[in-house]
């Protein structure tokens, strides 16, 4: 696998403050454990722009993994499908660090979509994607609400 830390200028994952906050919070209160949500929205002209988050369950149960259970993220697909939305990103939280982990790499192969890393030790944020095995950072656009 190739890793490339050069922002894929076209793309860019668009969020508010307050979908931010709301993913940090999840974090704070799933600590130590790490938080998932999914994101959801639209890709429009490389923009992945985020109109909501949805947290989920961390069936894992784990420092260092997140397992969201499969019933509820097909209720979630099928919801945000029936309101003309896609999920297009996954966010989950790491103790330290904001780069994809060897699992995560693993399932961003199977799901396409923008993966978002928030490191709780600096209350940072990253964003990737895999296009056809190489890692891309994605750009990361925050807007007041």
């Amino acid at each position: 696998m190739i890793w490339r830390t050069n922002y894929l200028s076209e793309i860019a994952l668009l969020v508010t403050e307050n979908q931010m906050s709301a993913l940090a919070r999840y974090a704070k209160e799933d600590f130590p454990n790490e938080s998932c949500a999914l994101l959801l929205g639209n890709l429009v002209n490389n923009e992945y722009r985020v109109k909501m988050t949805k947290r989920m369950e961390n069936m894992a149960h784990s420092k260092y993994s997140f397992n969201m259970d499969p019933d509820e993220l097909m209720k979630a697909y099928q919801w945000s499908s029936a309101n003309g939305l896609n999920v297009i990103g996954v966010y989950h939280s790491h103790l330290v660090g904001s780069n994809p982990s060897n699992t995560d790499l693993t399932f961003m192969k199977i799901n396409p979509v923008i993966w978002l890393i928030y490191d709780v030790s600096s209350s940072t944020y990253n964003a990737f994607l895999l296009v056809q095995d190489t890692l891309e950072e994605i750009r990361i656009e925050v807007s007041k609400d």
